[in-house]
């Protein structure tokens, strides 16, 4: 990826699909991630169990604290996101 002005170095991108109902985090923990749902939902489920799951659907986007993240919930129809991870 190449963005005039913004060095794209320090992050790496890629693309998930989670199945109806999986559960599982599919991103490292030791870095900042941005998600953006592409198709589907997922619902964040955090290791803090007084903290309310957080559900996103197509088109939305959150930062994640990976540490804070205890797994991503694929909806009903599964899910499909795009994942920037922060490296520095």
């Amino acid at each position: 990826m190449n963005l005039p002005g913004f060095d794209t170095s320090d992050f790496r991108s890629f693309a998930v699909r989670l199945a109806p109902h999986e559960t599982r985090l599919p991103i490292d923990r030791s870095a900042e991630t941005l998600l953006l749902v592409v198709e589907g939902t997922v619902t964040v489920v955090w290791r803090d169990t007084t903290r309310v799951p957080t559900e996103l659907g197509e088109g939305d986007t959150a930062l994640t604290n990976p540490k804070a993240v205890e797994v991503l919930r694929a909806g009903a129809d599964g899910a499909a996101f795009l994942a920037m991870v922060n490296r520095s």
